[in-house]
């Protein structure tokens, strides 16, 4: 399936990211380190730094990794599924993505009680991607593969809301709404 075919849906919710955050993932600095990952473990030692710089006293961050692993992986296997490429990052949506993990962790660094409230969302999210993974396995028709882009757009959208939040001191009441859902 060409990704042509999605790119207008992919730029404006990239542009939406870009509009509410104030920060553009495919020209974040960490946009340039994700290019050189080849593999999931190569992105999460990479989101490991950044959650190492969040809260270095927690354990080590590994609830927080852990949390982190499903989303990767199976964004990860939707990029590879919709992409068809052999680089690591195949499908935009995927950099953009693991961009806009990076910037939320640099958000909430030193923010004590956005932690735990990370930890809540990416269970949240790794939970409800890892029902879906089944679907990476199988050839995708025309209407999943539409699902599954328009799933990739939600999480970048999750991410620059999560992000807006953070910023202005509120993530840990959205959270909670959020999980409510």
């Amino acid at each position: 399936m060409p990704s042509a075919s999605f790119q207008p849906i992919l730029d404006a919710a990239l542009a939406d990211y870009a509009n509410q955050i104030g920060i553009d993932p495919t020209k974040h600095p960490s946009a340039d380190r994700l290019q050189a990952c080849h593999s999931p473990d190569d992105v999460l030692k990479l989101l490991e730094e950044k959650a190492n710089e969040f809260k270095d006293y927690r354990d080590g961050n590994r609830k927080l990794i852990d949390c982190l692993k499903p989303v990767v992986n199976v964004i990860h296997a939707f990029s590879g599924v919709l992409g068809g490429a052999v680089s690591f990052v195949p499908f935009q949506p995927a950099g953009a993505i693991f961009a806009g993990v990076d910037i939320l962790l640099a958000a909430a660094s030193n923010v004590s009680s956005s932690y735990d409230a990370l930890v809540d969302l990416f269970e949240c999210i790794g939970n409800f991607l890892k029902r879906l993974r089944i679907y990476t396995d199988l050839p995708l028709a025309p209407s999943m593969t539409d699902v599954v882009v328009k799933i990739m757009v939600e999480l970048l959208s999750v991410l620059a809301l999560a992000t807006k939040q953070t910023k202005q001191g509120r993530f840990s009441e959205w959270v909670l709404v959020f999980d409510a859902r």
